[in-house]
């Protein structure tokens, strides 16, 4: 019996070997654009398994419960009563009436008690375990039976609709006669006059009611002023592009017939992908909407009919992951970034993706991938694979112009950008705060043993490593980056287009704070006042590795990096978490980070990053930083002046009627106009700009264009 295991494991295992060479062999015979050259098939299979049964295993259908209050007990449970209704305590069996159900609780019911209508955005997150459960178990009647709800039904705001568009097409047929019809009825019909994520709240009104297919002649479907954000246009007309080319000819989507919306909203991504590879996209490197704009195009990419379809998908993906893992570090997003978390890179959706196609390592390790992922057929191509895995020649430069969030006005941001095998650090200068709540200015990832760490900071408004306070500038050289923090100056009499832009959050004056007691009582007080304090504050991870100081100098040893901290400024301390006292709302910032505080009306830091293989030593790094590097300060000039330890000097003039600051780099002075050579990315690995994408990996170039309809690689 042992005998004829060990025989069937054996075999197993030659299976398995030979599999693995097929997939190799198939690999090899492949170009590095193409999918079937993702080099990691075997890899990705192990970590995928069991997450589908996980994921099904996860609740669903509670969110879109409401609450409601036993008035003898003034315990809550949840109810599927709409409010105005009786309900019965379970507590003493009270009728009462129901009240307001939540954000996420039934607002309507129909003639025939089904519920019609619930509030929030529920189906995000709770359609997709429902999809793995069905997945595994096609007769599961209780899921069925909650996916016919016809107020689940009727949600097909962007989120939803993501995910509904891949539940049609995997597993429609097998929900009971007559569903189809329904869910068909519920899309012809989908029209919003407020945004899915207004609950009680109400803003402005919509310029124009958001739906599935969008306003023809507007990217991708929505106008600039309450269209949509990017993310949430991809969503949505990628789900109308898979419904139109599932749905029967007689069928409407959100009003318009079937084969009008598949060549409309085709046509939208086509013009779409020739701005990308123009101008570059306007929610760029998107740590928490790149996930669900990637999901939405699996789903076209694993299910359109139409070839030109499936291949517009793929090139669209394929630029984002491309453009996104030059920069990222063990699934952590170095330098600048649209809309991403103020706690930068604290794991989540984008995290797992990445650990589960790249063998990164998981920064968030609760998170499951989403049903898209679990069940797509796409993969990275190898030279994506490459680029994530820093295979080709480093350190590298890169400078990348980035247009207006809508696409309209090209090089409206200059980021540059210095990777190196352990660590990544980059920065942005804007001309307007546009979402300055989600704009990461710079940041560096350092990759550690424990996985990457993310180093952030500037003026605290927003008293996180991320967002962009309108007093924060940056200059940067390669692995040297200086930031500056200064009050703002009086409006001029003809105030700029910048100015306005800085003093709409920028216009009160900075006030010096005393050095606070983390344990006192009055440090609730210090903190909000922080906000707008005169200072600069760094953000360096608890467990990122050793400080140590010398005078005015600060060193930061971790296990592969080398950091050396200038302070422009004798006034500076460390803000740190103390036992004495629980901290609160945005303070336990302080759980995560030790904050070095650098006080003074022009105040700031420098940072210049290493290998630690680039020293003999700690030692030896830290006596050459101590010695080498140096500043100077014009306070009344705004200028400063950094010599770092390549030799390079930085001048940097911080600019008070602007949000980006002027200077030179070896005496040759910054150019805004002309920053990249391509009017998108210029490095020595991926160009965009010209009207095509270019990769060029170890001397493998190849050219990607759109040609008519047709996706065109060239060698």
């Amino acid at each position: 019996m042992i005998g004829r295991s060990k025989e069937k494991a054996v075999f197993s295992l030659f299976l398995f070997l030979i599999c693995v060479f097929l997939m190799t062999e198939v690999v090899q015979g492949q170009q590095i654009w193409e999918t079937g050259s993702y080099p990691d098939e075997a890899g990705f299979q192990e970590r995928k398994k069991h997450l589908l049964q996980r994921l099904s295993e996860e609740p669903f259908g509670k969110k879109s419960q409401g609450t409601a209050t036993c008035p003898d007990t003034g315990l809550t449970f949840k109810t599927w009563a709409v409010e105005g209704e009786t309900v019965y305590s379970p507590f003493t069996g009270r009728a009462f009436t129901q009240g307001p159900t939540g954000y996420f609780g039934a607002r309507e019911r129909a003639k025939d008690g089904q519920i019609v209508r619930f509030g929030g955005d529920a189906l995000k997150k709770d359609l997709i375990p429902a999809i793995a459960r069905l997945m595994l178990q096609p007769s599961d009647s209780l899921t069925k039976a909650w996916l016919s709800i016809p107020g689940n039904l009727q949600q097909q705001y962007h989120f939803a609709a993501k995910n509904w568009a891949r539940f049609y097409p995997l597993l429609a047929d097998e929900m009971d006669p007559g569903w189809k019809k329904e869910f068909q009825q519920a899309v012809a019909s989908y029209a919003a006059n407020d945004r899915p994520s207004d609950g009680y709240r109400k803003y402005a009104p919509l310029s124009t009611p958001h739906d599935l297919v969008g306003e023809p002649g507007k990217l991708l479907g929505g106008n600039p002023k309450d269209g949509g954000t990017e993310n949430h246009k991809i969503m949505w007309r990628t789900s109308a592009w898979v419904y139109a080319q599932y749905f029967p000819d007689t069928a409407l989507i959100s009003g318009w017939p079937v084969h009008e919306v598949d060549s409309l909203v085709e046509n939208y991504f086509r013009v779409f992908y020739q701005k990308l590879l123009e101008t570059g996209n306007g929610e760029y490197d998107a740590e928490i909407y790149y996930p669900h704009s990637l999901e939405g195009l699996m789903n076209v990419y694993d299910f359109a009919k139409k070839e030109s379809s499936k291949e517009l998908a793929k090139a669209i993906m394929d630029y984002f992951l491309a453009t996104l893992a030059i920069k990222t570090y063990d699934g952590a997003i170095a330098g600048a970034q649209k809309r991403a978390p103020q706690q930068i890179n604290a794991g989540g959706e984008l995290s797992g993706m990445l650990h589960l196609w790249f063998g990164s390592n998981k920064i968030s390790s609760d998170h499951l991938p989403s049903v898209h992922q679990l069940s797509s057929g796409y993969r990275p191509n190898k030279f994506t694979w490459d680029l994530y895995h820093k295979n080709f020649p480093l350190p590298f430069s890169m400078k990348v112009s980035r247009p207006s969030y809508h696409m309209d006005q090209p090089n409206q941001g200059q980021e540059y950008f210095y990777g190196s095998q352990s660590f990544g650090l980059g920065s942005i200068y804007v001309n307007k705060l546009d979402n300055p709540n989600q704009q990461v200015l710079w940041s560096l990832v350092v990759k550690t043993k424990d996985g990457p760490k993310t180093i952030g900071g500037g003026q605290p408004f927003h008293l996180g490593p991320g967002g962009h306070s309108p007093y924060t500038q940056t200059m940067q050289q390669e692995n040297t980056l200086l930031l500056a923090v200064a009050g703002t100056s009086r409006k001029p009499e003809v105030p700029s287009a910048e100015y306005s832009s800085r003093a709409s959050i920028g216009r009160k004056p900075l006030v010096k704070l005393p050095v606070p007691d983390v344990a006192a009582g009055t440090f609730d007080e210090w903190f909000e006042k922080a906000r707008f304090q005169e200072a600069a504050w760094l953000f360096l991870p608890k467990d990122c590795g050793d400080i140590s100081q010398k005078g005015q100098k600060i060193m930061l040893q971790t296990d592969q990096v080398y950091i050396g901290i200038t302070p422009f400024s004798d006034k500076f301390y460390w803000l740190k978490s103390s036992g004495g006292r629980e901290l609160k709302g945005k303070q336990k910032i302080l759980e995560d980070y030790l904050v070095l505080v650098v006080e003074g009306g022009l105040s700031g830091y420098a940072l210049e990053v290493y290998e630690k293989n680039d020293f003999a030593s700690f030692a030896r790094f830290r006596a050459e930083f101590v010695n080498q590097s140096s500043f100077r300060k014009d306070e009344e000039k705004h200028v400063l002046t950094y010599h770092n330890m390549k030799g390079d000097n930085i001048e940097m003039t911080y600019n008070n009627l602007g949000l980006r600051a002027r200077g030179k780099i070896n005496g040759t002075a910054l150019d805004f106009e002309n920053w990249s050579s391509g009017a998108g990315y210029t490095s020595s690995v991926l160009n965009t700009g010209k009207g095509y994408f270019e990769g060029n990996i170890n001397g493998e170039i190849f050219k990607v264009s759109l040609k008519g309809i047709k996706i065109s690689y060239e060698k």
